[in-house]
């Protein structure tokens, strides 16, 4: 992504004041959180893929890959079995793909990944070059460090990272420490203000990462 296409459109849409949601899927991504998604995933590079760690039932993969055709889309979630947020992992899990089912016809080429993100990344599982990555996985300090490290020998030579729930100061520390540990250089940065109980923000706080790579899997 040659281009921060992040700030252009952040720019040009008054940071999607006034979005409207692509999809009925139930989720807790706010709607200009989701098109804002949809249209990074459009302005990515043709060859390269947009990859969301931690999909819960959908809204926001589907989101992103609703009527960009001709793009590629990784999502990944283990659907644990019981979350504090997120309830039990057995419903998300059967709601998850009757809603990529529902829409697969109209989205980019989905390909969905059952498992911790670990064993995504350490199975290789996941193609280069990563233009835009979404993560909402692991919300410990180690699991969000590594989510940051392991794929940033994936991404793109300048791509998007996206960290959901930036009001966590746990979540905040970790990825700036990901950052630092993979050698990946900041060159525009934002964070986008919400709270989980307003529907007009995004979300619990979504910061976002213009980057440069020097990776040689880039």
């Amino acid at each position: 992504m040659d281009e921060n296409a992040a700030e252009r459109l952040l720019r040009e849409t008054d940071d999607f004041k006034g979005a409207q949601h692509l999809v009925d899927v139930e989720g807790m991504s706010t709607v200009r959180h989701c098109v804002f998604l949809n249209r990074l995933v459009a302005a990515m590079d043709p060859k390269e893929c947009y990859l969301e760690i931690g999909t819960w039932k959908g809204r926001t993969l589907i989101s992103a890959a609703h009527g960009n055709r001709g793009r590629k889309c990784i999502g990944c979630d283990k659907f644990r079995f019981w979350g504090r947020w997120t309830g039990w992992g057995h419903v998300a899990r059967r709601a998850f793909y009757a809603n990529l089912e529902r829409y697969r016809s109209e989205c980019a080429d989905i390909q969905f990944h059952e498992l911790p993100s670990r064993k995504l990344f350490g199975r290789g599982l996941v193609p280069s070059p990563v233009g835009v990555y979404f993560y909402d996985g692991d919300h410990t300090y180690s699991g969000t460090v590594h989510g940051v490290v392991a794929c940033s020998r994936l991404l793109a030579p300048k791509s998007l990272l996206l960290m959901d729930d930036w009001n966590d100061p746990v979540i905040c520390q970790a990825t700036m420490e990901g950052i630092r540990q993979a050698g990946l250089q900041i060159l525009w940065e934002r964070v986008l203000e919400g709270e989980i109980a307003d529907p007009d923000g995004f979300s619990d706080g979504l910061a976002v990462f213009w980057l440069a790579s020097t990776s040689a899997g880039a």
